[in-house]
């Protein structure tokens, strides 16, 4: 106990222990306590197997969380001009060319030597300088200083100072041109994790955007040994504040600066970012989803892109993981065994196009994978009696589209709650053959009062349910749970908070396990 007290009393900056080490000649790395924060690599680094355009020195990577989690990426396999927690720039301009640092197009930095490198107290400070070159003419200086400071309850601040110099008249620096991206300034690239969600300061669970203004952003997500969040956070001093970002779900996240408006250097340019990186805890197991939207032939409907992006958007605001595919091949039983429900969003007429992937779905069904239909859904697979059984129904037809009067069976399950007893709604109604007396009702319509004459005339106006006849329903069996709606005609309902939140609501009913 004597022991403990005394180390609890002592300063903070003496139980550091920060310490610069070099690795290889290539690399300097910073460990704290002996354990590693990040490796600063100021040596040309190129992974094997990558072309050599893509030889690149003067960034950070890996970035470690105080827990040990790597959370920075190097050569991406998507995008291998990136790397790791870096300030570079889609546009250097001088005397009419324009080349590209981000892309290593034509111009390349350098390290020309280290201005410091100390720990003092609770914090370490390494400064370097580097030089942006065509060819062998220099015409950038840039300092780069980074203050680390102790990591303190699961979280670790880095403040850069970056002062961009020019070496010969004339140079400006701008971000990326094409459709007003804006990219170029800091950015880190982050390692691969799952269940992503982007925080800005006007924003939770951001959007991919280009040159959105935040004062900060942060990616929180599920990284191979933990949960971890890094921030970015830009100095009010700096120019153009509050900047522009480029969010990336993928994995991205930057401050740009000056954005698609190139600026010229006429002297020293400073800016400044903080850094923070964060453990959040053990890695949180996710409901992961697959949206299907094979079509074979016939027609196609023109709302699968909404409807695909809709549920994306409910994954990341839900904490589900959601994936998307119209590859049948996709249907095997490894592949599904990934995932806890599957969406069949709009698919039509064969859906597979042999036996094995029909019985690999039929298998997850089986074992309690969760089945969700939407709108044409129900016209997949019109041959194959096990899936009108799964769906509950089999399409038939459908009068044209109009408006009709909607009538909530079931106000209690997820998919209905908030909504009216009735409601006018305008798609098409669905008439469906050999529905399963199993269903539970959600959503019904009296059919006798559509525009539909000719099938009213021949007296098939709902089967077995009537003037109720089901739009959306529930089926349970064994520990699969199945949920349809026939809306979602119109690709712009997708963002209508009725039909938004239905399918949101039938999706997490199907992740709930049954008791």
């Amino acid at each position: 106990m004597k022991s403990l007290l005394l180390a609890l009393a002592l300063p903070l900056g003496m139980l550091a222990q920060l310490e610069f080490k070099d690795l290889d000649g290539k690399s300097l790395a910073l460990t704290d306590g002996g354990k590693p924060v990040w490796s600063y690599n100021y040596g040309m680094i190129l992974a094997p197997g990558v072309p050599k355009d893509r030889t690149r020195c003067c960034y950070i990577h890996p970035l470690y969380t105080p827990g040990g989690v790597v959370v920075s990426d190097d050569f991406p396999q998507d995008h291998l001009h990136q790397r790791g927690v870096s300030w570079t720039w889609a546009v250097v301009a001088l005397e009419g060319q324009s080349y590209d640092l981000w892309n290593m197009k034509g111009i390349y930095a350098r390290h020309e030597k280290f201005l410091k490198r100390e720990v003092a107290g609770d914090r370490a400070v390494l400064a370097m300088r580097e030089g942006w070159f065509v060819g062998e003419m220099q015409v950038v200086q840039a300092d780069v200083e980074v203050t680390v400071h102790v990591a303190s309850g699961g979280k670790r601040d880095m403040d850069f100072a970056i002062t961009l110099l020019p070496i010969v008249n004339g140079v400006s620096i701008g971000g990326a041109p094409d459709h007003n991206k804006g990219y170029g300034g800091f950015e880190v690239r982050l390692a691969p994790r799952t269940g992503t969600v982007i925080n800005t300061s006007d924003l939770a669970d951001s959007p991919d955007t280009d040159m959105v203004t935040h004062e900060w952003a942060e990616a929180v997500g599920n990284y191979a040994v933990g949960r971890a969040a890094v921030r970015i956070t830009v100095d009010p001093a700096n120019a153009g504040y509050p900047n522009g970002w480029i969010l990336r779900h993928y994995g991205l996240i930057g401050a740009n600066y000056p954005g698609p408006k190139p600026v010229g250097l006429k002297g020293p340019l400073t800016m400044k970012y903080r850094l923070t990186v964060a453990d959040a805890g053990p890695v949180v197991k996710q409901k992961k989803v697959l949206v299907y939207t094979r079509n074979g032939k016939g027609y196609v409907h023109d709302n699968i892109a909404a409807s695909v992006a809709a549920i994306q958007k409910m994954g990341r605001d839900n904490g589900f993981l959601v994936d998307a595919t119209d590859d049948n091949n996709f249907i095997t039983d490894t592949t599904l065994a990934q995932y806890d429900a599957v969406v069949f969003s709009n698919s039509n007429n064969e859906a597979f196009t042999d036996d094995r992937q029909r019985a690999s779905f039929q298998k997850f069904i089986e074992n309690g994978g969760g089945y969700v239909g939407i709108h044409v859904a129900s016209g997949s697979e019109r041959t194959w009696p096990y899936y009108w059984q799964t769906v509950g129904g089999k399409f038939n037809s459908h009068p044209k589209l109009q408006k009709f009067k909607l009538h909530v069976a079931d106000g209690a399950h997820p998919s209905t709650k908030g909504m009216p007893t009735e409601f006018e709604w305008e798609d098409e109604c669905y008439f469906h053959d050999f529905m399963n007396p199993s269903m539970h009702p959600l959503l019904t319509v009296d059919p006798t009062q559509l525009v539909d004459s000719e099938r009213i005339a021949k007296g098939r106006t709902g089967e077995m349910f009537g003037h109720a006849m089901p739009l959306a329903w529930t089926l349970e069996t064994g520990k699969s749970r199945r949920f349809y709606t026939g809306l979602g005609h119109k690709k712009e309902d997708y963002s209508n908070p009725v039909l938004y939140n239905h399918i949101l609501g039938g999706i997490l009913w199907t992740l709930t396990d049954r008791r």
